[in-house]
């Protein structure tokens, strides 16, 4: 089985849980003995809004000309520009002649599709998120719906669909009803490291607890109503700290701070920290420093920041909808809250902070699960199986 990915991001190109996600399959099924592929695009799309991105990290600049690459895992990939990326593909497909392309992102639709057209090679497309939903759940800015339409197109093509969680699966099937009997839903995994081990095992009595938010910061993260729920934390809880871990790419920790806190928030500023964007190991670092994880998304289709808090034995504080609902077991591996309420917000942390050995129970457990449910090795399987059941379905169609 040969799987040729097409991408936006791709390590050391990630600008939240997409590259990480990407990563992880193409890696994971690198180990796995499916042969691999990534055509990796930067730079200005057609149904793009706002201004180009390309920055992925230090070194890694807006590419001016293709690069066939290999990573440390022995991956072939291809970094090209938007322009470039159809003659790209083509040629990344003549070295691997793949029998599965794996579309990652709608933004790159006019790519997969016209390679699709070229070679009649079968189609699946990994839904990450439903953008109609970002927009009506996770009420992210109008412009969001510019590329819903673009997803559509894709959601009604593409030969399979694959949905990160059973209620992505619901979503999907709710906004597109042409979509029923393509959808297959295959979670995300991790890999373990010997930072997130050590992590995991050490103790969690920290007189200041801290408090990590890691991820992008829109508005469907939930980011407003953390911020509403910290002044309710330290007035019972006043030597609680926060990290709000990420942003964009060049911007610094102050420069997003100014972006998201309220006049109200202001008297909270030195006991919350934001970090700007962060490599992948500086992340790490924050993981391994933490007491505490909360996920507060009004929309979360999956969460990678879920197993990657499990990973490291952090208690969880999330928000009750789609993949945190799904991956934790309210109680035993997470606390869980309705979405969009501050006051239940700061309720689950005040439980964490308050109490360490609450947080021990749950981080532990977290730590035990996440390792013997979530790895990429079981991901794998469950994904080999669509790209082999897709590829018996188009032998079956062409000898009919």
């Amino acid at each position: 089985m040969r799987v040729l990915h097409l991408t936006t991001e791709f390590p050391p190109v990630i600008y939240g849980g997409l590259g990480t996600a990407v990563g992880g399959w193409v890696n994971g099924s690198a180990r796995g003995g499916i042969g691999v592929g990534v055509l990796l695009v930067e730079g200005p799309l057609p149904v793009e809004f706002g201004s180009g991105y390309g920055h992925g990290g230090e070194g890694w600049a807006q590419p001016a000309d293709r690069r066939q690459l290999v990573n440390r895992q022995g991956v072939r990939f291809i970094r090209c520009s938007t322009a470039d990326a159809v003659e790209a593909g083509l040629a990344l497909m003549a070295l691997l002649r793949p029998d599965v392309l794996h579309l990652h992102t709608a933004l790159l639709w006019h790519v997969a599709h016209a390679l699709k057209v070229r070679t009649g090679i079968p189609l699946v497309y990994h839904v990450h998120s439903v953008d109609r939903a970002e927009y009506d759940l996770g009420l992210e800015p109008n412009p969001w719906l510019a590329q819903a339409a673009v997803q559509g197109e894709v959601i009604v093509s593409a030969d399979r669909l694959i949905a990160i969680s059973a209620s992505e699966r619901a979503l999907l099937e709710a906004y597109y009803p042409e979509a029923a009997g393509r959808v297959r839903v295959v979670g995300n995994g991790i890999d373990d490291a010997p930072l997130a081990r050590r992590a995991a095992m050490k103790p969690r009595a920290a007189a200041e607890p801290l408090v990590l938010y890691s991820g992008r910061l829109v508005e469907r993260k939930g980011i407003r109503e953390l911020l509403d729920a910290v002044p309710l934390v330290l007035a019972r809880a006043p030597t609680c700290r926060f990290v709000l871990a990420g942003g964009p790419p060049s911007y610094s920790g102050d420069q997003v701070a100014r972006q998201w806190l309220e006049p109200a928030q202001e008297p909270c500023r030195g006991r919350i920290h934001f970090t700007g964007w962060l490599t992948p190991d500086g992340l790490a670092a924050w993981y391994a420093r933490a007491d505490v994880l909360v996920v507060p998304s009004r929309y979360e289709p999956f969460g990678m920041v879920i197993l990657e808090g499990m990973l490291y034995g952090l208690p969880i504080a999330a928000a009750a909808v789609g993949g945190p609902a799904e991956i934790l077991e309210a109680g035993r591996t997470g606390l869980l809250f309705p979405p969009r309420d501050c006051g239940a917000l700061a309720d689950a942390l005040l439980l964490l902070v308050g109490d360490p050995l609450l947080r021990a129970r749950l981080g532990q457990a977290a730590r035990r699960e996440v390792r013997m449910r979530w790895a990429w090795p079981r991901r794998v399987v469950e994904m080999r199986e669509v790209y082999e059941e897709l590829v018996a379905t188009r032998s079956l169609s062409s000898a009919a």
